[in-house]
């Protein structure tokens, strides 16, 4: 062979290389072990489809063991960084103190009611540098949003107005409960299992979750009333990959999964609405009154909200975080994708 020809062939041989390197498929057969706390939910529906995607389409190469009721949502992180998982389902309000700034779609109704316009933010604040330099120190990386309904309110107690709040005992995310602590109700962080547990001894009286979550916990059976169309805001969950985990995978892999994400959560819209249809004709059946909050006492709330806002980013900025930058970046794109 020529001097020129073997040149040839080795550069043919370097640009094959190459590609196969980049492409989904240049890898180890490898399954990702997923531990999801709380029973599989109308929320999983988008994941599970995602993961069979990718399956799919790396032939096989890269599959995922979904685990259910493992775990407890206060140990997500842990997991991860301790590498007993190589993905877990993680919400940021049972980490407000070692993922601060991840919990800014949190704030008390400041997220967007519309899902695909969430879905998207959510997924422009994965993509934040902030955000993932301070999920990095857990070895952690959102690999998929799930965005999730705005809470709304069911239990023991029938709750109309902001004075019905006064010696409420609530199960809520911890922004969202900041508004209602000057109407004289009380919250907690717990796990779902735990709420409704407490509920039915009398401990609490209210729980908050999105529709399809009181069904999947059963919440109806323990509950009296559910208040509607209180919308007091969202959890920021996400399905999470080891940042390990994730980097071992060939570039050509890690492509293929971030373009599957705006097909995923392209799917809720339609997932919760017909999730929602079917709850709460359940929820009427098994004999819940339904109670419409009042507009006026929504707007006040929406009034304290603002000022809970700016306590955030005040908050953020004092222990020198970019608390300020975050929340305008999340209120832009609620802005930009609100009007798409």
């Amino acid at each position: 062979m020529g001097t020129t020809l073997r040149k040839r062939a080795a550069a043919a041989a370097v640009c094959t290389a190459i590609t196969a390197a980049g492409s989904p498929t240049a890898m180890a057969e490898t399954t990702w072990r997923v531990q999801v706390w709380g029973p599989k939910r109308a929320s999983a529906q988008a994941y599970e489809w995602y993961a069979k995607e990718v399956t799919a389409k790396t032939g096989g190469q890269l599959r995922f063991d979904f685990s259910y009721d493992k775990g407890k949502p206060t140990e997500s992180l842990e997991a991860l960084k301790s590498g007993a998982n190589e993905a877990g389902y993680v919400c940021a309000q049972y980490y407000a103190d070692k993922v601060p700034l991840s919990g800014v779609i949190e704030l008390p109704m400041f997220a967007p009611d519309n899902i695909s316009t969430l879905g998207r933010v959510e997924l422009a604040l994965a993509d934040h540098a902030a955000i993932q330099a301070e999920l990095k120190k857990w070895n952690a990386r959102i690999l998929l949003p799930v965005p999730l309904p705005p809470f709304q309110l069911m239990g023991t107690r029938r709750i109309a107005k902001v004075e019905d709040f006064k010696g409420a005992k609530l199960r809520i995310a911890p922004e969202m409960g900041r508004i209602l602590d000057d109407y004289g109700a009380s919250y907690r962080v717990m796990a779902v299992p735990d709420a409704v547990a407490a509920m039915k001894s009398g401990e609490i009286d209210t729980i908050a979750l999105p529709p399809f979550a009181f069904a999947a916990y059963k919440v109806q059976d323990a509950a009296k009333y559910i208040t509607d169309k209180i919308s007091l805001g969202t959890p920021f969950c996400f399905l999470a990959a080891g940042q390990k985990s994730w980097e071992a995978l060939p570039a050509g892999t890690q492509k293929l999964m971030l373009g599957l994400r705006e097909p995923a959560l392209a799917q809720y819209p339609g997932i919760y609405a017909r999730e929602d249809e079917a709850n709460f004709a359940a929820f009427k059946r098994s004999g819940l009154e339904f109670v419409q909050f009042s507009a006026a006492d929504r707007a006040r709330l929406v009034a304290k909200a603002i000022k809970v806002w700016q306590l955030w980013v005040d908050e953020r900025e004092k222990q020198g975080l970019k608390g300020r930058e975050v929340f305008e970046f999340a209120q832009a794109k609620i802005r930009e994708f609100n009007h798409r």
